[in-house]
């Protein structure tokens, strides 16, 4: 069997083909996240930008250093991910969580903790929190808690801001704009009720949620950009992390009905959502 060939022997134009490849299957292994093949001229540009006339293998041992905030695989995915959200999207989702979810969550007579995975730069973790409010009152009780994790330290920077354009809130009524925003001549800036509700970690979910008994978890439109196996880890941390009962909303385009184990599939509206199995 003839061996693979090394990236030195290829023509110029193979080699950087190549290293995209050895790159994107890296990214995959410490991130979870997947590129996808289409994206490979996004990546191209990318790392052009990144390695600013490194060699090939330089800029591979820097992307191998260590892991860290900092760290030049970080940096490099910063320049990948997609941060494109708004509030209130996909509103059967919302609407179930405040006329369903938390009313029965209620009952338990706790505070109640939810987490948004891959919150970006927040807009979904600010409407878990409207959506609270509108339940049970800007002080009302039980309390309400809501994580956003995210990998991006960029996007998680913009999130604690809580600053918005009004773009961001096209999906929100006048009432839940109202609610949750404080129109200023910057933008509209997250009532401080609200903020109160919400805190921002950074964190690669292809570890352990840093996060136990968590009453529902949101983590849509994420599991598409990670392979089937890192997918499956991702949903057995948040099978860990969820309270017995909890529940877990994803993206249309996802799913979890090859998890039965692990989770029960519930229909509402035009949606479907699902909730923690007992082992």
């Amino acid at each position: 069997m003839t061996p693979a060939p090394e990236i030195d022997d290829l023509q110029p134009a193979a080699a950087e083909a190549l290293f995209t490849e050895r790159v994107r299957t890296l990214v995959a292994e410490r991130c979870g996240f997947a590129p996808r093949p289409a994206a490979s001229p996004q990546l191209a540009a990318a790392l052009g930008r990144r390695r600013r006339g490194r060699s090939q293998e330089d800029y591979w041992e820097a992307l191998r250093a260590a892991d860290a905030a900092n760290s030049e695989l970080q940096l490099l995915v910063e320049d990948l991910l997609n941060h494109d959200t708004v509030c209130g999207r996909i509103p059967p989702h919302f609407e179930m969580l405040g006329r369903q979810v938390l009313p029965t969550l209620a009952q338990l007579d706790r505070p109640l903790r939810l987490a948004s995975l891959g919150c970006a730069t927040g807009e979904e973790a600010i409407t878990l929190a409207i959506t609270a409010a509108e339940t049970f009152g800007l002080h009302g009780a039980p309390a309400v808690e809501i994580v956003g994790l995210d990998l991006s330290s960029r996007a998680l920077g913009v999130a604690r801001v809580g600053r918005y354009r009004l773009s961001c809130l096209r999906e929100l009524s006048p009432a839940q704009r109202e609610l949750g925003f404080i129109r200023q001549t910057d933008g509209f800036h997250v009532r401080p009720e609200i903020a109160r509700r919400v805190r921002f970690l950074q964190h690669n979910l292809m570890q352990p949620l840093p996060l136990v008994g968590l009453d529902a978890v949101f983590c849509r439109n994420v599991l598409i950009y990670f392979n089937p196996d890192s997918a499956r880890q991702v949903l057995r941390h948040i099978w860990d992390a969820l309270a017995p009962g909890g529940w877990l909303f994803l993206g249309p385009s996802e799913s979890a009905l090859h998890l039965r184990e692990w989770f029960e599939p519930v229909p509402f509206a035009e949606t479907m959502v699902y909730r923690r199995r007992q082992p």
